[in-house]
Order: C-alpha cells, then sequence, then structure tokens
C-alpha cells in the first residue's frame, strides 16, 4: 500500500486494498478453525489449571480468539493511516486504547462475574470498538479503502510470497513466546507464568514509545525504497535504529534500577524472579529495536525468502534451546538468557542477509549505529548505578532519581550519541518549535 501511494497510484492502491482485505478475511476464518479445534483442545488438554478455574479459562481464550480476529480483520484499516502517515490520528486512538484498558482494570474491580472472564470480555469489547474507529475512519477520509471483492491471481502471487514468509517469521515468533509460556507453565507452574506476564507488562508499556515513534518512520523508509531513494534510504535506516534505541533505552535504565521498589510499589505480592526476568526482556526489546527498521526494508524490497527463512531458522533454536535447559534442571532465567543470546545473533545474522538487499557496508553499520549505541549505553548506565548507589530507597526520592537518570541518560546521548550535524538540526527543530508558540 505504502508503495502504490508512494507512486500516486490510487486505482492500484484501492487494488491492494481490497484484496488483502480479501486474504485478512480468509486467515482470519482460518484462525478461527484452528483456534476452535486444535487450540480448543491444547487448552483443556495440555495446559496446567485448576479443575475449578478451567470454565473461566475456556471463556477467556474464546473471547481473547475473537479479539484476535477482529484485529486481523482491522489490519489493512490501521496500515491505510500509517500509510497516509496520520500519525495524529493513529495517536489519539492509541490514546483511547490505553484509556480503555485502564477503564478494563477499574471494571473488573466492580464486575459480578468472574473477573477473568470479565477481563477477557471487556478487552474484546474494546478491541473490537478500536478496529471500528479504523474501519470508519478509513471508509470516511480515504478513497482507496472503499471496499469491493478483488480477487486478481498475480497480486495473490505476489502478496502470498510476502505474506507467507512473512507469515512463517511470524509463526517461529508465536512459537518462541507461547512456547516459552507453555514450557514454563509445564515446568514451574501458574506462578512462574504470572512472574513472566507481570514482566512483559512493564516491557510492553515502555515498547509502547518506542513503537510509535517507529510507527511514524516505517511509511517513509517504503516509499524512499519505491521512489529509489537510497540515500535518504539509508539515512532514516541508520537514524531511525540509533534512536528509537536511545528512547526505549532511557526508559529502561531508571525502571531497571528502581525494579524492585516500583513492583513493590505496585504489586501487593511479587511473583518470585520478576524482576530478574524484566532485567532479561528489557535486554531482549532492546535487540528487538534494532531489528525493526531491517525488517521494514526487507519487506518494501519484497524478498523476504534468505530473510526469513535463514533468519527463523536461527531464531527457532530458542524453544530447543529452552526446553534442553529446563529438562537440564536450570532455573526458568535459562530461558530468557537464551532469549536474549539467540536473538543477538539472529540481528547480525539479518544484517548480512540485508547486504544481498541494499547496498550498504555493515561496518558503516556499526560505525553509525552500534558504537554510538555502546558508547551512550555504558557511560550512561555507569553514571545512573553511581547515582542509585548514593540515593536513599525512599518513594520521594526514588522519582528525584528517575528524573536525573533521564537527564544523565539525555546527556550522554547529546555528547556521544548524536553526530554534529544531527545535533545541529535537532537544535533547529526546537527553535522552528518554539517561533511557532
Amino acid at each position: 500500500l505504502n508503495i502504490e501511494l508512494g507512486l500516486d497510484n490510487l486505482s492500484g492502491a484501492n487494488h491492494v486494498f481490497c484484496q488483502h482485505f480479501t486474504l485478512y478475511v480468509l486467515i482470519a476464518l482460518a484462525v478461527f478453525i484452528v483456534g476452535e479445534t486444535f487450540g480448543l483442545w491444547f487448552v483443556r488438554n495440555k495446559l496446567t489449571i485448576s479443575p475449578d478455574r478451567l470454565s473461566a479459562a475456556l471463556w477467556a481464550y474464546q473471547f481473547a480468539l475473537l479479539s484476535l480476529c477482529s484485529v486481523l480483520l482491522g489490519i489493512v484499516f490501521n496500515s491505510a493511516i500509517i500509510a497516509h502517515e496520520q500519525m495524529g490520528v493513529y495517536s489519539y486512538i492509541g490514546i483511547f486504547e490505553g484509556c480503555s484498558r485502564l477503564a478494563v482494570a477499574y471494571l473488573i474491580s466492580i464486575s459480578p462475574i468472574d473477573r477473568l472472564i470479565s477481563y477477557a470480555f471487556l478487552l474484546f469489547c474494546f478491541s473490537l470498538v478500536v478496529q471500528l474507529m479504523y474501519y470508519f475512519y478509513c471508509r470516511k477520509k480515504y478513497a482507496e479503502c472503499r471496499l469491493h471483492f478483488v480477487w486478481d491471481k498475480p497480486l495473490l502471487k505476489k502478496t502470498f510470497s510476502i505474506v507467507g514468509y512473512n507469515g512463517l517469521g511470524t509463526a517461529v515468533y508465536a512459537i518462541n513466546d507461547q512456547g516459552i509460556n507453555v514450557l514454563l507453565n509445564i515446568f514451574f507452574g501458574p506462578v512462574v507464568n504470572a512472574a513472566r506476564a507481570v514482566s512483559f507488562q512493564i516491557s510492553n508499556a515502555v515498547s509502547n514509545f518506542t513503537r510509535n515513534f517507529y510507527t511514524a518512520v516505517t511509511p517513509q523508509i517504503t516509499k524512499s525504497y519505491a521512489k529509489g531513494d537510497m540515500a535518504y534510504l539509508m539515512s532514516l535506516f541508520y537514524k531511525s535504529s540509533k534512536f528509537a534505541f536511545f528512547l526505549f533505552w532511557a526508559l529502561c535504565v531508571p525502571i531497571a534500577l528502581c525494579i524492585d521498589q516500583i513492583l513493590a510499589l505496585w504489586l501487593k505480592q511479587v511473583p518470585t524472579y520478576t524482576n530478574i526476568f524484566t532485567l532479561w526482556i528489557f535486554g531482549y526489546a532492546l535487540i528487538n529495536v534494532l531489528n525493526n527498521p531491517i525488517l521494514t526494508i526487507a519487506l518494501a524490497v519484497g524478498k523476504l525468502r534468505n530473510y526469513m527463512l535463514i533468519g527463523s531458522a536461527v531464531f527457532l533454536m530458542v524453544f530447543p534451546l529452552s526446553y534442553i535447559s529446563l529438562k537440564l534442571g536450570y532455573s526458568p532465567v535459562s530461558v530468557f538468557v537464551i532469549l536474549f543470546g539467540v536473538r543477538l545473533c539472529y540481528l547480525f545474522v539479518v544484517l548480512r542477509i540485508l547486504k544481498g538487499y541494499i547496498d550498504y557496508r555493515i561496518r558503516d553499520y556499526l560505525k553509525k549505529v552500534i558504537f554510538p549505541i555502546l558508547q551512550v549505553a555504558v557511560l550512561s548506565l555507569l553514571i545512573n548505578f553511581v547515582l542509585r548507589s548514593v540515593i536513599p530507597d525512599t518513594l520521594a526520592l526514588m522519582f528525584v532519581f528517575i528524573l536525573l537518570s533521564l537527564v544523565v541518560t539525555g546527556a550522554c546521548v547529546w555528547g556521544l550519541g548524536l553526530s554534529a550535524e544531527e545535533r545541529h538540526s535537532l537544535l533547529s527543530l526546537v527553535k522552528q518549535k518554539m517561533v511557532r508558540l
């Protein structure tokens, strides 16, 4: 869709939009069928669930499946907003989604129905509302979002090549993500699952900031490739990788150094391993931040075969290695160490694969992205660690430390992470904003 809009081909964009909506209807139908057969059997027979909670778990599963199907049907409308770079609308709907989750947190506390069932049902309702908001906005604003049936075999062949390989990568991600959850459930029970869930909630809350930042960059990367502007493409590649990492790092450091206090403040009972899980998940998420621009370029080029086959083969090693480590009696922390290590290897594998798609040097990537990142990370972590060790563990001073940490990390980014050109551009942007005010 980005490519067609980048070429100002409105009829082509409508053709692509309608064909992909048809495709996602089929995908949602397939997901629903698999979920109601194999998925339901697996929940009933393989997961460790207390018998008195099985009924609630099954209701939650059903609502989760419906939520997934609604999200699948809304993908094309969400994509249209991003392709048009209407980030204000995207942000407003995102704010509504965040507020709706807060509303869910309150409503389940007063619901007369089982809280797990209420939670799953309310999340499904709000998910459906969000997808309908995307639908009505796109239908009103964008001419290419007028739906009609399209079945274009050549386009489908091209689409299935991209969706098929991308689906393979997504499947591997799901196997690792949910597979690890199942392994932890089998070997350690629901308590460790709870620790992992809390850790991922913290990570996801922080990741949303960088995810929204990168969502704004994605259309520009795709359109610059479609127009053949490789100089701008490479500039976006290096800068978006670096800036997204810095943004995530600035948020991670104070949370990581105050993790025990934050967990104690947030939860009445903190599940064992939650703090150490969170730290390793932060490390994994930081590697993921660097992978986002690489995947976007591969999708723009459309040559996903090597990227997904080789990359997925590497990343798939997480599940068997995790199983072996748990079978040998290692602690659940070993799973997250493996996840981090394999993802790091994956990053350098896909960087090498990317050389076959676009003309760039890995040496330039190391110089413009990795080295500035390492300099900022090492120095800011050392200074923040010293600060944390000398500031007393009180609630008020914890917030003081968090503010100081953001200042320290920002100063390190300014001094070591940005080039002279980037500092000049940032100052010019700030001056322009101040003049407008």
